[in-house]
């Protein structure tokens, strides 16, 4: 029988995850019904840290902040970061990327950390801007972004530079040059007040799973802001801009500097897990933030599902 019983929970779940995609469940739903299941898996396998990391996430995106605490920590316990090498810890500081905003950015950038792949040469860098234009009304004091950077241990040299843009990982070989040409530091465009990270070459690349290119969303994102963006009347916002106020051009004139490693020599969040965003939460950002997508890799199976 439990042929039969493991075959229903197959069909039943790919069915769950379609209505999913498809926004017919909300984000709570998804969360109620994952949590135990998570629960139920770290049961069966106690050592592995995969599911109360992802647990983890889960209450953190449910808004259950002690209880994402919890199962971070225990995920770190069974998994516990290691310590950065010399030589990690320099590729960090040396690949970090330059930022380059628009001058009407109307949110700072308040942290900058930094999270090594235990067993890769890939560096996730995440941003952590005072807020979103289009979120006031998410109980999270910050915007969470990331960009990653692969990079050559032995040349010392960026060999892939990959973004988090509005829940797609976007990469582009015109960046790697670009870092090359700068000392091998990638140079990423901040999109004005929602911090889309761009990267050389943005007006070509195609948006996966959106059917438009960076292009077309942002002459689409540039209409939304100027027009006042989501929720124009909320009352956080009574003391944010009205919206943007220039042209397409200004709003893609991407000229202001703002250096992320000066944020790391100050503070040096920099840390060796899998796990990031437990690591985040428990040792590096003291305000509620969105858990978002630890490694591009994970952005890729999804994609390939």
């Amino acid at each position: 029988m439990i042929e039969i019983y493991t075959h229903e929970w197959k069909t039943v779940s790919a069915r769950l995850a379609e209505a999913m995609r498809d926004g017919n469940v909300t984000a709570l739903e998804t969360c109620v019904t994952i949590i135990p299941v998570l629960d139920l898996l770290h049961k069966v396998f106690p050592d592995d840290a995969e599911f109360p990391a992802r647990q983890g996430e889960y209450y953190h995106l449910d808004g259950q902040l002690r209880r994402a605490g919890h199962a971070y920590q225990m995920a770190l316990e069974l998994d516990p970061p290691s310590s950065l090498t010399e030589q990690e810890a320099a590729a960090i500081r040396r690949h970090c990327p330059l930022l380059l905003t628009t001058e009407a950015e109307c949110f700072p950038l308040k942290d900058v950390a930094a999270v090594h792949h235990p067993t890769r040469p890939l560096i996730g860098y995440h941003l952590f801007w005072e807020d979103d234009f289009d979120f006031p009304d998410d109980y999270e004091p910050c915007d969470h972004e990331e960009i990653w950077v692969e990079y050559d241990p032995e040349e010392a040299t960026v060999t892939g530079v990959m973004t988090f843009f509005h829940s797609s990982v976007i990469s582009s070989e015109e960046a790697v040059l670009e870092a090359g040409e700068n000392g091998e530091r990638p140079i990423v465009r901040i999109e004005w007040g929602k911090h889309g990270s761009l990267l050389k070459g943005w007006e070509n690349i195609h948006i996966p799973m959106k059917n438009m290119t960076m292009q077309d969303w942002m002459r689409q994102t540039y209409e939304h802001v100027k027009a006042g963006g989501r929720l124009p009347q909320h009352p956080l916002k009574r003391f944010w801009p009205q919206g943007f106020e220039g042209s397409y051009e200004s709003y893609i004139d991407f000229s202001a500097q703002v250096d992320p490693l000066l944020y790391l020599e100050r503070k040096p969040l920099m840390f060796k897990s899998l796990y990031a965003n437990a690591i985040l939460f428990t040792q590096a950002i003291p305000y509620n933030f969105h858990p978002k997508m630890e490694w591009p890799d994970r952005f890729t199976r999804a994609l390939l599902d």
